[in-house]
Formats: structure tokens, sequence, C-alpha cells
């Protein structure tokens, strides 16, 4: 029998981003602080048992790869390699985060899969034991399992659960031009940055939950990287239609402003001239 199953798979943004140094493994360790957002992709799962393994992706963009370069396929087969079921599963992906953006598109999809086929067979698994098992798919699936707001250290997996944003809005600016996640890694390591901020004063901010000193502690050390001149045009133009405070998101391209609420929001990105111009709000605790 086949059983079926659609899980929201949400967006996130970045409120600190820094790199701390190079792991033997080749990732880059870091302080990052990222919150969830309600912008979400809808990812339906079904499982039917089978003695052989069969994964089909489906997806309403066609400039995702649906096949075993797919995060949802990676997924699906990690959680029956893991579990020791065998079936087909198929998953079809609603795609309404912008791709390759720095909001988290891809491994919020894999952190789906996996919290889906959890649900379709019986929970074997604890929200932990599949956020380890999301780290071998990608930095931010473990967060994307877990929601909320969270810092993260380590290449990502090593995350504390934290006081998130209070009530505000989010206004998200995804320019004509899209970022690679590896090469603005690679960036880095030819041009290093040395002096930058800690993330204590804007852990306490939060605990506080002070909106305006929030948002102007926001810090993303891609900004200094990559497509410098037209992140700080964006910026620039966030905080004259009204933002408390703007930032990139992950390694972009994306830009995000805060807002004291909807109102706000919705009139400066009406106000402002780029194709992709999303309103949404922070998400508080696992939606998993």
């Amino acid at each position: 029998m086949t059983e079926k199953i659609t899980v929201p798979a949400y967006a996130k943004i970045n409120l600190f981003l820094d790199i701390t140094g190079v792991l033997p493994s080749g990732y880059h360790s870091l302080n990052n602080i990222m919150q969830q957002t309600d912008l979400h992709d809808n990812v339906a799962v079904s499982f039917e048992r089978d003695a052989e393994n069969f994964f089909e992706i489906t997806c309403n963009n066609p400039l995702i790869p649906c096949d075993e370069r797919n995060i949802a396929y990676k997924a699906a087969k990690l959680f029956l390699n893991e579990s020791g079921e065998r079936g087909r599963v198929a998953v079809d992906i609603e795609k309404n985060i912008p791709i390759m953006a720095g909001l988290g598109g891809s491994s919020t999809d894999g952190a789906a899969v996996l919290a889906a086929l959890n649900e379709l067979c019986g929970k074997p698994f604890s929200r932990a034991e599949l956020e380890k098992m999301g780290a071998g798919l990608g930095a931010d699936v473990p967060f994307c399992i877990r929601g909320g707001c969270a810092f993260c250290k380590g290449i990502g997996e090593i995350m504390t659960d934290i006081a998130g944003l209070p009530p505000c809005s989010i206004l998200i600016i995804k320019p004509d031009y899209s970022s690679d996640t590896a090469a603005a890694y690679g960036r880095y390591g030819k041009n290093p940055v040395k002096a930058r901020p800690e993330p204590e004063k804007l852990l306490k901010d939060l605990e506080k939950g002070e909106l305006s000193e929030i948002s102007g502690g926001l810090y993303n050390i891609f900004e200094l990287l990559d497509n410098a001149r037209e992140t700080e045009r964006i910026k620039k133009a966030l905080t004259d239609a009204g933002a408390m405070g703007a930032a990139l998101s992950g390694s972009g391209s994306a830009v995000f402003g805060i807002f004291p609420d909807v109102s706000s929001a919705l009139k400066a990105a009406s106000g402002l001239d780029y194709n992709i111009r999303i309103v949404t709000r922070p998400l508080a605790g696992s939606q998993v």
C-alpha cells in the first residue's frame, strides 16, 4: 500500500555568518545564526514497501535536476539505507523558495524528505538522529530539520537553540543573478577577511528581543567577497524603503530587510524594482 504525506520545507535567513577557519575535511568552520521563516516549498513524499528500491523526483521548476543530483533523491536513498526499509519513494517538490539564493532551498527539501519518510515509516529515528543523518547531506540540513533560530558552529551541525527574531516582517529580494555556494567559499580562500565582529552582542540582543538592536547587528562575511557593490545597492534600497536593517543571506544572492510589521514590508516591496520580492515572517521552534 502506498502512503503519502506533504510537508512544508521552510527557508532560512542568516542573521550572522562568519568563517572562522578551514577544517581538515576542507569544509569551513562557521559562526552562524540562522532563523527559519514561513516562506516554504511543499514537498509531497509517497512510500510503498517493495523488494527493490526505486526513487522518483518531480518538481515544478524546470531548473531543478530530478535525478540523483537532487538532494531529495540523496535524502530518500540515505533514509532507506539507514533504516533498513526497502521500497519505492516518489517525491514531488512545489518550489517556492528562490534557488541559488542563500535561503537553504535545497537543504530544506532534503530535510523535508527525511522528516516525511520518518513519519511514513513509524518514526524509527528521533529528531536528533535525523539531524545527524542530515549532516551527511549538507551543512544546513540539520538546522532545517530543527527549525526556529539557532547559533550554529562547526560546519553548522553544532547547534544551540536561541531566542529568534521577535514579531516582525522580512522582505527578501532576489536579484537577477544567482550564487554558487562552493564558488563563494572558494573566493574566501583567496581573499580571507581578518577584521570582523563577534556574534556575542547579537546573541544578547536576540535574548532581549530588541528588534532595532538586532537589525543593526546583522553581519555576513560574504557581503565583502561576492557581488559586493550590488549587495550594498540592494541593502541601501531596503533601508531607504524603511528596513531597520538589511543583510545578505547565506552566500547570496538574496538580500533581506527587517521591517517592524507586514504593512511596512509590503509597502517597501511595492516600491522596489526587483522581479522577486517576497514578504515573510520568522518562525519559532521546530516545524518538523
